[in-house]
């Protein structure tokens, strides 16, 4: 059940159209599909599984999504270390304690890898060597009260924008450190931004959704929804989709904040849900995936497992790729939900990531490679 409980912290969102992992030319490494959230990766997918490649023995839980840059898997787990791991041989390359859990990846940014703790610190790391460039206290800290940064931020234009339990969006001079502004919602926040055109989407554990000038920092609407929202919405076709502890999946106008429809589920659903040609995924925590139609919110598809399990849907090349309580990573056509291939890992298996024909995951104290 913990275990269950830490994946709920963890999945993911940052910056560049729906492409998903970085290039080896690209400056800027993403997870989550981009910006938009819509986990959807760019890359050659796994269709055919010949088996575990390596298998990488952490600290801690890993629930954190991978990030992979220039042949190098970047994580952190539950006993506060963030990792840099090598893609090919899962030879470790430097790790960093941080002091308590790392539930997200990095966001890559140039030569800096940038991300949070539950100690309440956003962190600028050195890609090479991981040491310390600076550290950013939040006021969580300053007033000794949880100030955790669980998920990595969303850098455009030198600003890395993120937020925190103690309620607030923060901008953040990657180069300096120094705030541009802050955002108080109402209740604590567990998200990473997503973005579409100049404006931010953000969400609390009220149930609240918000769209924000990325600019100003001032709210443009609000959306409510029955109870918490960990994650912030993923956009496609100018319409904001998230899900909530209240069973509903919601398809929300990105421009107006007005609910297009609803979709109500068998259990709470913890993470939010990926976008693919038309259709809508998400997984809720009795380990039940669900395909709806993007625009109408009827169900297209499901497939229900075993288990305990808050974990995202990753999305490659017309496969969805998902994580259950039964210690399973699924392959399945993204059309039909008919199953391609299953692996069994050690533990629940959370939040995976696809890069070049390789799928990536944590379970228990360790990393995964399949190819």
């Amino acid at each position: 059940m913990m275990r269950a409980i830490l994946c709920s912290f963890v999945l993911v969102m940052l910056l560049s159209g729906d492409a998903a992992q970085s290039t080896k030319r690209a400056k800027v490494a993403l997870y989550n599909g981009g910006p938009q959230h819509t986990g959807v990766y760019d890359t050659k997918p796994l269709m055919e599984l010949k088996g575990l490649k390596w298998k990488f023995e952490t600290e801690g839980d890993v629930t954190s999504p991978p990030l992979v840059h220039d042949g190098i898997v970047y994580f952190g787990d539950w006993e506060g270390y963030a990792y840099a791991v090598d893609v090919e041989g899962g030879k470790e390359k430097w790790r960093f304690m941080a002091g308590k859990a790392v539930p997200g990846p990095p966001t890559i940014y140039r030569e800096h890898a940038y991300f949070g703790s539950r100690e309440g610190y956003f962190y600028a790391l050195d890609l090479e060597t991981g040491k310390v460039k600076w550290r950013f206290e939040t006021d969580g800290v300053k007033l000794e009260k949880d100030g955790s940064v669980c998920f990595p931020p969303l850098i455009k234009d030198g600003i890395a924008y993120f937020t925190s339990h103690d309620k607030h969006l923060y901008a953040v001079d990657i180069v300096s450190s120094e705030l541009k502004y802050k955002y108080e919602a109402e209740n604590g926040m567990c998200c990473s931004p997503s973005m579409m055109d100049e404006t931010l989407f953000i969400s609390d554990w009220n149930g609240n959704v918000y769209a924000m000038d990325i600019e100003t920092g001032q709210k443009k609407w609000r959306f409510k929804a029955g109870k918490k929202i960990y994650h912030a919405p993923a956009i496609s076709d100018g319409v904001a989709y998230c899900c909530s502890y209240d069973h509903f999946a919601y398809a929300i106008d990105a421009a107006t904040g007005k609910e297009v429809w609803k979709f109500e589920a068998d259990d709470k659903i913890s993470a939010d849900p990926a976008v693919y040609d038309g259709m809508v995924y998400f997984n809720t925590s009795n380990s039940h995936l669900f395909a709806l139609d993007a625009k109408t919110g009827k169900r297209i598809w499901d497939v229900k497992k075993d288990g305990k399990v808050w974990a995202k849907p990753a999305i490659s090349g017309g496969v969805v790729y998902f994580g259950s309580g039964d210690c399973h990573l699924y392959a399945l056509d993204a059309k039909t939900g008919v199953e391609k291939w299953r692996f069994e890992a050690d533990d629940m298996v959370c939040n995976p990531t696809v890069y070049d024909g390789m799928v990536f995951f944590g379970s228990g104290k360790s990393l995964y490679a399949l190819e």
